[in-house]
């Protein structure tokens, strides 16, 4: 009686991973590869701006309204998840289901706190108007170099325009600002900025350039603060609007990602988890793992350099 011959295991080889994992890990790299460019854009623009002087110095975290212990604490948030959905997974190794499901329900919350708190970060922005193509970018510099005056010069040349828009957008504001219910102190410097400023900006020549405008606004927008006397002008940032794109388009496709892992873990939660889902829990985690990983880079990025 004859016998098949035993499968060669050689004659089977494969991966030595199953197909999910694999699929899992090409989905991150390539997810690495488009937060790498990102990233590796914003470090290029900010680092190839000139320095030199006050008038060109690229944007701090104090100017564009971003708390360090804020970034901290969505830091902290982020990284507690990772350590919860790490838990998930060995209870589940372990087959302690109710224990796994708890884990995950906590990472879920994590999530969604992180995703609250970064909610209330660009509710800030929206309220002081720290937006793509709101933001003035120029501001009175004290230069006496003559060579840094021609560049300041220059540049107040190219953004003309730009200068124009903004000019117009402040006298409308400053309309608004009048007809609220700001303080007297409030009123009173906006009349003030409103007589020096002409009816049309676009075809009479203001008694204040856009530079001076945006440095008086600044002013205005500081003491308002003081007071807690909330004012909705645009204010005066040099490269405030690159800045601006970059952090929107930076934080918000990470916050995308969060919401994505989220979206997952509701689902884990309302399925029987068993035997079946620790895969698709490990799977999960991996992802979760990079979306943590994302933010550690973003956070020194923009909260504390």
């Amino acid at each position: 009686m004859t016998h098949d011959a035993p499968p060669d295991p050689k004659a089977h080889m494969g991966l030595p991973l199953p197909n999910s994992k694999l699929a899992i890990w090409l989905f991150l790299v390539t997810e690495i590869m488009f937060f790498t460019a990102l990233i590796g854009t914003y470090a290029i623009l900010r680092h190839g701006t000139p320095s030199a002087s006050p008038g060109f110095k690229w944007p701090s975290p104090q100017d564009v309204h971003l708390e360090e212990w804020i970034g901290a604490l969505n830091t902290f948030v982020l990284i507690a998840s990772s350590l919860t959905v790490v838990l998930a997974h060995y209870a589940a190794t372990k087959h302690d289901f109710k224990k796994a499901k708890l884990y995950v329900a906590v990472t879920l919350a994590l999530g969604v706190v992180f995703l609250g708190v970064k909610a209330y970060e660009y509710n800030s922005k929206f309220q002081h108007d720290i937006l793509p193509g709101r933001i003035g970018e120029q501001v009175e510099v004290k230069l006496t170099d003559d060579a840094m005056l021609d560049k300041v010069g220059l540049r107040d040349k190219q953004y003309r325009q730009i200068g124009i828009q903004y000019v117009d957008r402040v006298a409308k504001q400053l309309d608004e600002i009048e007809k609220g219910g700001a303080s007297p102190e409030t009123k009173e410097a906006v009349a003030k900025l409103k007589k020096e400023m002409p009816g049309d900006v676009a075809t009479a020549t203001p008694a204040l350039t856009a530079a001076q405008v945006g440095t008086r606004v600044n002013k205005i927008i500081e003491e308002a603060d003081k007071k807690g006397d909330h004012v909705h002008l645009s204010p005066a940032i040099p490269f405030g609007n690159l800045w601006a794109s970059c952090y929107f388009a930076m934080t918000g496709f990470h916050a995308l990602h969060v919401f994505g892992g989220l979206v997952v873990f509701v689902i884990i939660l309302l399925r029987r988890l068993g035997p079946q889902q620790i895969g698709m829990l490990e799977l999960t985690g991996l992802y979760w793992h990079f979306v943590d990983i994302v933010w550690i880079f973003l956070f020194p990025f923009l909260y504390l350099v």
